[in-house]
């Protein structure tokens, strides 16, 4: 008798926002599950003290990468009145552009907006005007996001919050994410929250990122702790705004 094959997962982050720390761990998360790919939903930069290393580790380990509004704020910031950003955007961004050299500046210029991965579809955040970057977090968002959702399933972060929205005829809800198993159910729309890995804003300050089973339909949201006081630490050394190395030890 043949043994039943392993489920193969992918495994989707999204806004890593420059916690190496973070990173890590969920990396070392993910090797203990048999992934075919990681996909990375955006915002690799901002907040965070360490831009060049997150590219570098995305750059090695992710077959898909999408542009966050990071990604795209990082080639305004300084093309634009000094008030125009807040300085928990406008800092750690300056230390991007300070840290990656013109080919990975060249690399983030480029990334896609969206991406098809067959079956399903990925985006940083709304579907309706990617460029845009709408936040998917209430229900008419949620009815434009949907109208032009091209496969059944479709993954986003961009709030840090991850949930789960689905559409079932004419009827929308939205439904907290538990780190149990959970089926996908075939004949309605989903939109799925990845979360964030380095910058959760849910209340519980562990990575977050989602592993999907497509033969099953079959997906977990995985919460990973990390050092977040050496985070904090690293957070501190690189100048970055208080606010921003105080919210990682709060998750919001």
């Amino acid at each position: 008798m043949t043994a039943p094959s392993k489920p193969k997962y992918f495994a989707i982050v999204s806004d890593i926002h420059g916690n190496i720390d973070a990173l890590e761990a969920v990396l070392a998360d993910i090797e203990k599950w048999p992934c075919s790919d990681i996909l990375c939903l955006g915002d690799v930069v901002g907040y965070g003290p360490a831009p060049a290393l997150c590219v570098e580790k995305v750059i090695e380990v992710c077959a898909v990468t999408l542009m966050g509004n990071h990604e795209a704020m990082l080639f305004l910031v300084d093309k634009l009145p000094s008030h125009a950003f807040r300085e928990t955007i406008s800092k750690p961004l300056r230390l991007a552009l300070k840290e990656l050299p013109a080919n990975r500046l060249r690399w983030l210029r480029q990334l896609p907006m969206a991406a098809n991965i067959d079956p399903f579809t990925l985006s940083h955040g709304s579907l309706h005007e990617p460029s845009e970057f709408h936040y998917l977090h209430d229900e008419d968002m949620a009815r434009d996001h949907f109208s032009v959702q091209p496969t059944q399933i479709s993954f986003q972060g961009h709030t840090h919050v991850p949930v789960i929205w689905e559409k079932k005829k004419n009827t929308i809800a939205c439904y907290d994410a538990s780190e149990g198993l959970m089926q996908v159910e075939g004949a309605n729309l989903h939109a799925i929250n990845v979360g964030s890995v380095g910058q959760p804003r849910d209340e519980d300050p562990r990575a977050c990122y989602v592993l999907y089973d497509v033969k099953k339909r079959m997906l977990i949201h995985r919460r990973v702790k990390y050092d977040i006081a050496r985070a904090q630490a690293r957070f501190k050394k690189a100048g970055m705004p208080s606010d921003n190395l105080v919210r990682i030890g709060l998750g919001y």
